[in-house]
């Protein structure tokens, strides 16, 4: 999946763009993640829907996104800034690669709160955008939810990653009316493992 990281990376900024329409973008660093265990990474080369991942999953904990999930291989630490019509935005990503599929969480925060009865119409835009930017897919099914007290949006879509089909499943969320959250799996849509990405997603936590 390393050849489809970049694309990873375009559709969570198509997400945050969405939500705050962005005008330019700047360059981006990373660095490894330090998740609390270490595994080898799975190799896959059957062209059947990938096996369940169950074996090597690792808690990764970010103290200052305040979040936690379960990830299938030792995540790589991103970030990318976007100048926004209310400012400028820095979106942090950890992204993890097994078999064929990126697992990515991002979080970002905005200059300033969004009023209570905009953060639903954020959130779906979000998910749109993820879907229907880079990808040029459409959204197949979404539901709205809550974690804890964030309003969020579950949501699986289907697109081209140049002419690969594609699956995408995630959950977007706002924290406190000004932190975005991204969960979202994207993968060949003939290697989906819908086992592993509902692990993923709903390991998911938002700290306090």
């Amino acid at each position: 999946m390393k050849k489809y990281l970049s694309f990873a990376v375009s559709l969570v900024l198509f997400a945050v763009s969405a939500c705050t329409p962005s005008t330019t973008e700047t360059a981006s660093s990373s660095k490894s993640a330090t998740p609390s265990n270490s595994s080898d990474q799975a190799k896959n080369t059957d062209s059947k829907p990938e096996p369940s991942a169950t074996n090597g999953w690792q808690d990764y904990n970010s103290e200052s996104g305040k979040f936690s999930v379960q990830m299938p291989t030792k995540p790589q630490e991103q970030s990318q800034e976007k100048k926004t019509e209310v400012g400028a935005v820095k979106i942090n990503m950890a992204i993890s690669e097994s078999n064929t599929s990126a697992y990515m969480v991002s979080y970002n925060d905005y200059p300033a709160k969004f009023t209570d009865s905009e953060l639903q119409e954020r959130i779906n835009l979000g998910a749109k955008g993820f879907i229907t930017g880079s990808i040029k897919g459409k959204i197949n099914s979404s539901k709205e939810s809550k974690l804890g007290e964030s309003p969020c949006l579950d949501f699986d879509g289907t697109g081209k990653i140049q002419s690969i089909d594609a699956t995408a499943k995630g959950r977007i969320c706002i924290a406190d009316n000004i932190r975005l959250y991204q969960v979202v799996v994207v993968a060949p849509s003939d290697k989906f493992s819908q086992a592993d990405a509902d692990r993923f997603i709903s390991s998911f936590k938002i700290k306090k």
